[in-house]
């Protein structure tokens, strides 16, 4: 629980650096941030996976689990670009799947080496898997550089279950356990710092929050817990490069059930509605804790971190802009400078908010509120073209 008269305002580690960081970093080709997979296997099968790529059935989903590519980066390759990225200036890595990163058999290399290099790993992960049940497994990572970021889409057991698909039916219960093991081994305890010219707590524990219909009303009892914990908030809707491509591009989900794509249509919130999503919980930060309207792109949290002087590199060695674009620049191969190049011939707008929300927003034919649509386009006159 938070200490009484500290800041509410969290931030993760990793992602603590300020909006100048960012923009420096971008306007000298240089990167903060590299974000990355682990393999592609995991103990879910979740249909909404940013990640389920129904037209590469090597990776495919069975119905309770996801398997490895057979062509999958090597530790060797991912050692090499973390120094290519280090090289770079990269001061955070960002671990967003492909599957579950803690089962990896070179998890631990990789964030040893991560930390070796001075880069700070912040890991996606679902949260039910053995290092997060048993504390003393846990225990192991408590002085590594390293937060990770736990799915919290409700707090309804139930609820939460229904939006995960895999081998147990517990999963609500076991990322609980994880949620108790990390705030007793300290990993929700932070000093204060100020950032942007304002004061925030450092965590190492951050909440996935992803909103659709079922749970909009939970979100601001969500957002509660997250404050009350020193768990910084990660509150979001869908990405373009998720469930709701089969929207505009038809049959890429076409490997799920019509129930299922039906049922993830229909999940979907609106931006209007995010909108006014986001000014209630303004209205809880001020009128409950006493902070100030952060005009971010995660509500009362941070900007986004994963487009500007950052770049995004699968298992599978394809190099892209964010998990928001689509646009592969190459394949990654050691040695050839390829990093460098794609920050050089990068097509896409890129900007502090989100710049591919704005572009699917066009696609889609969606008009986007004019204060959210300055969020989503924030420190947009930095970017390139």
């Amino acid at each position: 629980m938070r200490k009484e008269g500290a800041s509410t305002l969290s931030v993760v580690r990793g992602w603590d650096s300020s909006r100048n960081d960012f923009l420096e970093r971008h306007r000298g080709n240089q990167l903060l941030k590299l974000v990355t997979h682990c393999s592609n296997v995991c103990n879910l099968a979740c249909p909404g996976c940013f990640v389920h790529k129904p037209d590469d059935p090597e990776g495919g989903f069975t119905a309770k689990s996801k398997k490895r590519y057979p062509d999958e980066m090597q530790i060797a390759e991912q050692i090499e670009l973390l120094r290519e990225a280090k090289a770079l200036g990269v001061k955070a890595m960002d671990i967003v799947g492909a599957g579950e990163p803690t089962l990896d058999p070179n998890f631990d290399t990789l964030i040893h080496e991560a930390g070796n290099l001075g880069i700070h790993s912040v890991v996606f992960t679902h949260g039910a898997t053995r290092m997060f049940q048993d504390a003393k497994r846990l225990e192991r990572y408590k002085d590594l550089p390293i937060s990770f970021f736990i799915k919290v889409w409700s707090l309804n057991d139930e609820l939460q279950n229904r939006y995960v698909q895999g081998g147990f039916k517990n999963y609500a219960q076991m990322r609980n356990i994880a949620l108790v093991n990390l705030r007793d081994l300290g990993f929700m305890e932070g000093n204060e710092v100020t950032i942007d010219e304002t004061n925030r707590r450092l965590t190492r524990v951050a909440a996935d929050i992803l909103v659709m219909k079922s749970n909009a009303a939970e979100i601001p009892d969500i957002f509660r817990f997250c404050r009350g914990n020193n768990i910084m908030p990660e509150i979001k809707n869908y990405i373009p490069e998720g469930p709701t491509r089969f929207d505009y591009e038809q049959g890429y989900f076409n490997d799920l059930s019509v129930e299922k794509r039906a049922e993830l249509k229909s999940e979907e919130i609106d931006q209007k509605d995010f909108a006014e999503l986001r000014r209630r919980l303004q209205k809880i930060d001020a009128e409950e804790y006493g902070n100030p309207s952060l005009p971010y792109f995660y509500p009362q949290a941070v900007f986004c971190t994963q487009s500007m002087a950052a770049l995004y590199v699968t298992i599978r060695g394809d190099i892209l802009g964010c998990v928001g674009t689509d646009h592969v620049y190459g394949k990654y191969q050691s040695g050839q400078d390829m990093l460098v190049q794609a920050l050089k011939s990068r097509k896409e707008n890129v900007s502090l908010g989100c710049a591919p929300r704005v572009r699917e927003a066009n696609n889609r034919n969606i008009v986007i509120p004019p204060a959210e649509l300055e969020i989503l386009s924030l420190d947009a006159s930095a970017q390139k073209i």
